[in-house]
């Protein structure tokens, strides 16, 4: 099954996990978004109130928040609040942090399956790029059991949502190379 590369986010996070984090569903809180004036408020705004409110977790109420954006046209799918764009792609690998962490940073072994030659911007629990085209790209490496490693790229300051889909096909088919190469 071929993932949507612009899916929503409530494509991304089934409403029996809302109900059961937040006390109801996306629909009821859509609801009281509505009948408290929230399409004007702005992302911050409507998230503080879900949070002060209502007492809902903080990443749950940017999860609300962003469905609810979404399902206003507030939103569209990849875009953050200031209005640019992000594509965000993740893949398990079998090697530790450390190693895949090698194969960004070491120019020989990234040109296996890399073909751009990005700008090192800095590292730290995160390795962050300046792309060619002047954007932002950041990759994080999060433990896995079994000493496998779930890498996640995002590409940050996206003019428009045009090319979200074509990035992330990009880094989908970059990070399945890696992988092999980690296999390999």
């Amino acid at each position: 099954m071929v993932k949507d590369p612009l899916r929503g986010q409530a494509d991304s996070i089934g409403d029996r996990a809302v109900v059961e984090r937040t006390g109801r569903g996306r629909a009821e809180w859509f609801d009281l978004l509505d009948a408290a004036g929230a399409p004007t408020w702005g992302h911050a705004a409507i998230a503080r109130w879900l949070t002060t409110e209502h007492a809902v977790d903080g990443w749950w109420a940017q999860s609300v928040t962003v469905a609810y954006e979404q399902a206003r046209g507030l939103r569209a799918p990849g875009q953050r609040p200031d209005g640019t764009f992000e594509a965000s792609v993740s893949r398990a690998m079998d090697a530790a942090p450390e190693a895949c962490q090698a194969w960004f940073l070491e120019e020989e072994r990234r040109g296996r399956w890399l073909d751009v030659v990005p700008e090192l911007r800095g590292v730290s629990r995160t390795i962050r790029w300046t792309w060619t085209d002047g954007t932002r790209v950041t990759t994080s490496f999060q433990p896995l059991p079994q000493g496998r490693t779930r890498i996640t790229v995002t590409h940050h300051g996206l003019p428009d949502g045009e090319v979200l889909a074509d990035l992330k096909g990009y880094w989908s088919a970059r990070l399945d190379a890696l992988r092999e190469l980690l296999a390999g």
